[in-house]
């Protein structure tokens, strides 16, 4: 959780202390420093929520510096009105179920297109909209795949948009699922399982929708990302009334009522990051920040410590993380990282981004990905202002994602020890 804390900036003059000749030989006037020691090191990321939230992931990808990630989420399904009956004069002879699709709408994608193997699962435990769910959290499903065989392995195509012979709509996703899931459905017509959605989500918990890509090669797999509120995200039943020769169509929906729930796990074994994890100053080289509740990276500058009572405000300070990118690869680094001060175990937004001319915003501190330059630049120029005035703890910094559930990107930087580029903090400062 993200903490906002407002607070007023304050300097208080105070007789000069010596604190290095960098700053005894200069005049009064703007001077420059940027020497300072910087530490870095690779963490697991923090617990977070994963429940309603409105795009879903899904697929999995063997990222050769980060290792295998896999996404899976869980949603219920609502009737789009109550008291359904799909029969004709009380009865269900003359209706045909022809088939059974799952259709998600694509939001975006995350490394290489490769064919991926589904899954669909039927839930055996309850889902609850009201109810708090935290990545990781597993639900008990039928261990039967719904989807029929010919729909199990696909090439995901997010950017190809689906023509009818009236409309046109987003890249879809379509998993045509075994025709006895609808049939089930059907054959409550007119009961009270189908007469609200209080009653069907306890006939029809959910779904769990999964992939199963055991030999997926390095370099190989995407995280898929799916927009699963949209009206084109459903399950939808084709069936025909022999009758009256009609062709119909009835969808089961995912809204924003429905519980979803997204889940990912991340298996660094064999990678560099395995090492760090488990020996912290192994960071020294390179260091990492990865979405879907993957990594973080924890920056301390104790350093910046020596400049206190040294009758200095300071006009600007930048942090600048050189970027390891790797060409060649699909796996683009974070467009955009957040930075946050620690203390008392939580996490607040720095000044620099909560308090600009009035004005809040992550513009005011940066963390943009800045491809010319290959490198993350922080404006933390408020921030340090109050850690030498003692208004906060010389806490670590720590950098991790925006939306951390759903960026599936990662990024590599170069540490404090590396033999090619090192983190810098860059300060303006004025003597009194």
């Amino acid at each position: 959780m993200l903490s906002l804390v407002v607070l007023t900036l304050t300097y208080c003059k105070k007789e000069d202390n010596f604190i290095g000749s960098e700053l005894q030989k200069e005049d009064l006037g703007v001077n420059q420093l940027a020497n300072f020691n910087i530490t870095t090191y690779t963490k697991e990321s923090d617990s977070l929520r994963a429940d309603e939230l409105s795009t879903a992931t899904l697929g999995s990808m063997n990222d050769p510096d980060v290792g295998k990630t896999e996404s899976s989420f869980y949603s219920q399904l609502r009737l789009p009105v109550d008291n359904v009956d799909f029969a004709v004069n009380g009865s269900l002879s003359d209706i045909v179920l022809d088939s059974v699709v799952l259709t998600l709408e694509y939001a975006d994608y995350y490394g290489s297109l490769d064919a991926q193997s589904f899954e669909v699962l039927e839930l055996s435990e309850d889902m609850y909209i009201d109810s708090a769910y935290y990545n990781g959290k597993s639900f008990a499903s039928n261990p039967t795949n719904l989807l029929v065989p010919g729909s199990r392995v696909q090439v995901p195509d997010p950017i190809t948009s689906v023509f009818t012979p009236t409309d046109s709509t987003s890249a879809q996703l379509r998993l045509k699922l075994d025709n006895s899931f609808g049939q089930k459905i059907m054959n409550e017509s007119g009961n009270i399982t189908l007469s609200d959605n209080d009653n069907f989500v306890q006939f029809l918990k959910g779904i769990e929708v999964k992939v199963n890509n055991p030999g997926q090669a390095t370099n190989e797999g995407a995280i898929l990302l799916f927009n699963l509120i949209s009206l084109n995200s459903s399950v939808t039943l084709y069936y025909r009334d022999t009758v009256a020769k009609d062709t119909l169509s009835f969808d089961l929906l995912m809204n924003t009522n429905c519980a979803r729930v997204n889940k990912n796990v991340h298996d660094y074994s064999g990678t560099l990051v395995a090492n760090q994890l488990a020996d912290s100053t192994l960071g020294a080289d390179r260091v990492y920040v990865q979405g879907l509740q993957g990594l973080k990276t924890e920056i301390n500058l104790t350093d910046i410590m020596r400049l206190k009572d040294s009758n200095i405000i300071i006009n600007k300070a930048v942090l600048k993380i050189p970027l390891d990118n790797t060409a060649g690869n699909d796996f683009d680094p974070i467009e955009q990282i957040l930075i946050v001060r620690n203390e008392d175990d939580l996490k607040y937004l720095l000044l620099d981004q909560t308090m600009f001319a009035g004005q809040a915003g992550l513009d005011n501190v940066g963390g943009q990905w800045n491809e010319d330059d290959s490198q993350y630049e922080f404006t933390i120029t408020r921030y340090l202002n109050n850690v030498l005035n003692g208004n906060f703890p010389n806490n670590r910094l720590t950098l991790e994602t925006i939306s951390a559930m759903v960026t599936p990107n990662r990024t590599i930087f170069y540490g404090h020890n590396s033999v090619v580029q090192k983190p810098m903090l860059t300060i303006t400062y004025t003597k009194y």
